[in-house]
């Protein structure tokens, strides 16, 4: 679903992440705005992943935010 030109946002429950906390992933295209976006989620949370290009040919990081939703960032670059 569209939720921002250039963004897709899909969201789930996840066993993984804190209960109740679920997840979330954004696929952009627009490194810029992944950066900048990752900052604003990192912000008094946890970096799992570092924002980088992976061997998929993608620009991905993944971290959890101060809420405990973890986050996935994959930009199609």
């Amino acid at each position: 679903m569209p939720v921002s030109r250039g963004i897709l946002f899909f969201a789930s429950d996840n066993h993984d992440a804190e209960p109740m906390r679920g997840s979330a992933i954004l696929i952009m295209d627009d490194r810029d705005r992944t950066n900048d976006l990752f900052a604003k989620l990192a912000a008094g949370g946890e970096v799992t992943t570092p924002l980088a290009m992976q061997p998929w040919g993608s620009y991905y990081g993944k971290l959890t935010d101060r809420y405990g939703v973890q986050w996935m960032l994959d930009c199609k670059v």
